[in-house]
């Protein structure tokens, strides 16, 4: 028997955890381990002890390094886990960054903990996506592509129902993992190749929920870097005045490096003609995270898979930016170590947060040689865009650009609502997210990959989402199945996850007080948290 249990993100859409535990061979494992983040009732629950015996779990198959997806790992370790994080290169080394700079705030666990994390990277040597991962007897993973960010990927979990079974008799189950927004038809933001879809046969599929009651308005590139490029230009020109975009590190800072180095090659002559008094436009990324976590985008994101095409980047950037990959690689590269480097009329430059004599903020210093500011963090409450916010914002001339989510009571949800004294705000959030919409989630769940002779009947899961989300979502997927498309998925049942025991194998809740193996684990859990006392 397999079983689950959702652990995290059942009431929100942070603290992704999802508690597996193949019976017949006693194997433990989970999908994800992440933070809750919030305020500071969701933040206690950070506090609170596992459900389960961090001891017994063997293994970690993480999909991305966002830190509501890894983000407890290192108390996972503190506890007593000693089992394997699997995951691809480009999460392990960002998650470490990101780790470490968590450990620094949170006061969760300590950089030891971090250290101590047991990683097996998936993808070395000859690797393709699909590859099997043999967790124990008639126990399997595989991992699959994702578009949300840099390493983020699905992960599909297979087990044989009956002893000795087949591979190909093997039931299935498929977690989305964050879900981005790509797809191989319009490779909307500026990076990643489109998300793999769920496999024809998968029984069950874990879907995340975040944007389940809502769609994106405009899917267009072009329209996005064209509208970026309009609102720079006339604050930089015109009003004379300076942009600051606050940024999350990971992923949006490159994205939006990526647009920017578009708009280079893009629009040149109107660069030319309405800079026409100077001779570029000087682009100060202000990240030392960010930094250097381009160091990881300038070795993994170019990589390539056995069949000899790109694992993760997106065939599309090269011709927007009418580069090569290996230029594309060296920008970020560069940034990495504090190099400039000129597109045309914009100059890239990764600027330094040391003290400088006799300058009482290196920010203030900083915007001398700068018209475009991408600083983090994204919400505005700490980091470098904090500074530069409280240096820029009273002035009418400037500009300032808002690319995600804004979580209430934050600095950068103020400046939503009006509470700014002058500059202009411009919220373009809705053409960077990085999450699938509604649309997008329907149509991956109903996806078969051109493969509708092995197609089972499926049951989904909805996590990852607010309350009205998940029902938005919940509804959309009957309304869809009810539609009976050609060539779609058949979906059974759509049931929004809760924190009850499902049997997989049986496909039904267990009943836990009469569950002997539940009971037996409960025991052993609870003698560990004496033994510990």
């Amino acid at each position: 028997m397999l079983k689950l249990k959702f652990v995290g993100a059942i009431q929100g859409v942070t603290g992704s955890c999802s508690w597996l535990w193949h019976t017949e061979s006693d194997t433990q494992f989970l999908i994800d381990c992440g933070i809750h983040q919030g305020p500071h009732h969701i933040e206690w629950l950070n506090r609170k002890g596992f459900p389960f015996n961090p001891s017994e779990i063997q293994y970690v198959l993480l999909t991305h390094a966002h830190i509501d997806h890894c983000g407890l790992i290192p108390k996972l370790v503190s506890e007593g886990f000693r089992g394997w994080v699997y995951c691809t290169q480009a999460t392990k080394e960002v998650a470490i960054e990101l780790l470490t700079d968590t450990a620094k705030i949170s006061q969760l666990y300590s950089q030891d903990e971090v250290d101590g994390i047991n990683w097996h990277v998936i993808d070395g040597g000859d690797f393709t996506w699909g590859r099997i991962l043999t967790l124990s007897d008639d126990l399997i993973a595989t991992y699959n592509r994702g578009s949300h960010v840099l390493g983020g990927c699905s992960v599909s979990v297979s087990w044989a129902k009956e002893p000795g079974a087949k591979l190909k008799d093997f039931a299935s189950i498929h977690f989305s993992g964050d879900l981005g927004c790509q797809t191989d038809d319009n490779p909307y933001l500026p990076l990643m190749k489109a998300d793999h879809s769920p496999y024809p046969n998968a029984e069950y599929i874990v879907t995340e929920s975040t944007y389940g009651n809502r769609c994106r308005e405009s899917k267009c590139w072009q329209t996005r870097t064209s509208n970026l490029a309009d609102i720079i230009l006339r604050t930089v020109s015109q009003k004379r005045g300076k942009v600051l975009i606050p940024s999350f590190a990971f992923h949006r800072m490159q994205e939006l490096i990526a647009d920017l180095w578009t708009i280079a090659a893009n629009q040149d002559e109107r660069l030319q003609s309405e800079l026409s008094d100077r001779q570029q436009l000087r682009v100060l990324c202000h990240s030392p995270l960010s930094n250097r976590i381009n160091r990881v985008y300038s070795e993994q994101l170019g990589k390539v898979l056995k069949n000899g095409k790109l694992q993760y980047l997106s065939n599309e950037l090269t011709q927007r930016t009418l580069c090569t990959t290996a230029d594309i690689l060296e920008l970020y590269g560069a940034l990495h170590k504090g190099q400039s480097v000129r597109n045309r009329r914009m100059m890239f430059s990764a600027a330094s947060s040391g003290r400088k004599r006799g300058v009482a903020s290196p920010c203030e210093h900083n915007l001398k040689d700068a018209d475009v500011i991408l600083a983090s963090s994204g919400m505005c409450d700490r980091g470098p865009s904090s500074e530069y916010l409280r240096l820029l914002r009273d002035d009418p001339k400037n500009t300032i650009i808002l690319t995600g989510f804004q979580a209430a009571g934050s600095a950068g949800r103020e400046l939503l609502e009006g509470a700014h004294a002058g500059a202009e705000v411009v919220d373009m959030s809705s053409h960077y997210s990085g999450h699938g919409d509604q649309q997008r989630l329907i149509d991956n769940v109903f996806e078969l990959g051109g493969y509708p002779a092995e197609a089972k009947g499926t049951t989904i899961f909805i996590n990852h989402g607010e309350p009205d989300s998940k029902q938005a979502l919940q509804q959309a997927i009957l309304d869809r199945s009810a539609a009976a498309r050609p060539g779609d998925r058949k979906i059974e049942q759509v049931l929004i996850a809760d924190s009850t025991w499902f049997d997989l194998t049986k496909g039904a809740y267990i009943d836990e007080a009469e569950d002997s193996e539940y009971i037996q684990a409960e025991i052993r859990r609870l003698q560990a948290l004496l033994n510990a006392r």
